[in-house]
């Protein structure tokens, strides 16, 4: 069954669009962290980041640095939090790949990181080694 994203870009269902073209559209969330909260959506539908197309992931440094821009110049917000959950454990909530890019105002309090934990003795180097092994 198509993602709701899938429905929205496809206009079986309505949405409000910053732009669309063959890999990438940007509509408003219709539920913001702040006025101008815009999602970026690959019209490819795939859960994970990972799994778009070679294509389509090429493409997304350049709409990402322009939706970003847009955002700012037309919300007048200093600084604009881009954001992936990338998966059901990452608190996905639509199983379509898509970045949250919201419009941030000094104090607003909005999102705020959680605190994490630091890395006991030695484990910084193990993480840093298995990834490291990972990306070979």
């Amino acid at each position: 069954m198509p993602s709701i994203f899938t429905r929205i870009i496809s206009g079986e269902i309505p949405g409000k669009f910053v732009f669309k073209d063959e890999r990438w559209v940007a509509l408003l969330d219709i539920s913001p962290a702040n006025p101008g909260h815009v999602l970026l959506i690959p019209v490819a539908e795939a859960q994970y980041l990972n799994d778009l197309p070679g294509g389509t992931l090429a493409a997304l440094g350049d709409r990402l640095k322009r939706l970003i821009t847009a955002v700012k110049k037309a919300t007048g917000a200093p600084a604009v939090n881009v954001l992936l959950n990338d998966g059901p454990a990452a608190n996905q909530a639509v199983p379509h790949a898509h970045l949250h890019l919201i419009p941030r105002f000094p104090g607003d309090h909005k999102l705020v990181h959680p605190k994490g934990t630091p890395y006991g003795d030695g484990e910084l180097d193990s993480w840093a080694a298995a990834l490291q092994r990972a990306w070979a």
